[in-house]
């Protein structure tokens, strides 16, 4: 996302685990700039991350965030609250798992379901197989 000609954040998917039967999960990232949240952006990003993986036919979004024990002066949970307003719920714990800042924070796992799990799935598509229509459809990229 750009504003004013800087970039104000960004989102983009990874691959949630390097084997056959994951392959329609992704693990989803958003960041957006300190100076440049709660305008939009964050919520802006996703939607467009959301309708590029569906075209994908990607099911599953998993979002690992850093999370504190307690509010201290470098990390709240805000990220948490975002992603429940998305429509994530919680889905796991690891206690003390990431360290950043100097201290230990737990990491939260999140997860959001794009569409129904059927029996027989279609393919996964890559991004190039999508590409066109991500321009049609969305007049994004």
């Amino acid at each position: 996302c750009e504003r004013e000609g800087e970039i104000a954040g960004y989102a983009y998917a990874g691959v949630f685990k390097n084997r056959a039967a994951y392959r329609w999960a992704v693990e989803t990232t958003v960041y957006v700039r300190e100076d440049r949240k709660k305008m939009g952006i964050g919520r802006e990003l996703y939607a467009a991350l959301e309708k590029i993986l569906s075209l994908q036919n990607i099911l599953n979004l998993n979002a690992c965030i850093a999370c504190p024990e307690a509010e201290d002066p470098w990390l709240g949970r805000d990220s948490v609250q975002f992603h429940e307003r998305l429509g994530y719920q919680f889905a796991g714990k690891f206690h003390q798992c990431g360290y950043k800042f100097g201290r230990w924070y737990h990491m939260v796992w999140m997860e959001k379901h794009l569409g129904n799990h059927p029996d027989n799935p279609p393919a996964v598509k890559t991004f190039d197989e999508i590409r066109g229509l991500v321009a049609e459809q969305y007049g994004i990229l």
